[in-house]
């Protein structure tokens, strides 16, 4: 019952990302808040990182078959940012400064990992050199907001998931 709450609720992050958060925030350039990705990490940092790994995988193929034409990139990386995260997040001090930075910079990782695979397997039409001064920093604001926003709901969802299953 609890794996169904957290699935739902990484389902319905996943809606939003597609619908509510997918347009354009202000002057027409199209940079996302990748809620599905946050909530991701907070899984693999609050949660079991198997049950993270599982849901990357399968939230990133339905990501690939959703929203892009190149199956398996999303899936990658849906997977892979949230292991990074929950791995770092292992070393470091643990407070809500690192956790929004750490987070913060895994969703740019994101971003050009989605980038290279994509330009090295069709190509893109927007050089590194805007992705760079543009985007990226747009992105990074938009990201930032998103993970401060949806620190206290995840955190406390996911540790009162994982509460529930030990006692």
């Amino acid at each position: 019952m609890n794996n169904i709450k957290l699935f739902f609720a990484v389902f319905l992050l996943f809606i939003l990302e597609g619908t509510l958060f997918a347009g354009p925030l202000g002057d027409g350039s199209p940079y996302v808040i990748h809620v599905t990705l946050i909530a991701l990490m907070f899984l693999g940092r609050y949660g079991k990182i198997e049950q993270a790994l599982g849901f990357g995988l399968l939230f990133g193929l339905l990501y690939d078959f959703v929203y892009s034409d190149i199956i398996g990139i999303y899936l990658f990386a849906l997977s892979a940012i949230p292991l990074f995260s929950s791995f770092v997040l292992k070393y470091v001090k643990e407070n809500v400064l690192t956790i929004i930075v750490t987070f913060t910079f895994s969703a740019i990782l994101f971003e050009l990992d989605i980038y290279f695979f994509t330009a090295s397997v069709v190509g893109v039409g927007v050089p590194f050199k805007e992705l760079a001064t543009q985007t990226i920093p747009r992105s990074l604001i938009a990201q930032l907001i998103g993970i401060i926003v949806l620190y206290y709901p995840m955190t406390r969802l996911v540790q009162s998931t994982f509460d529930e299953k030990r006692g």
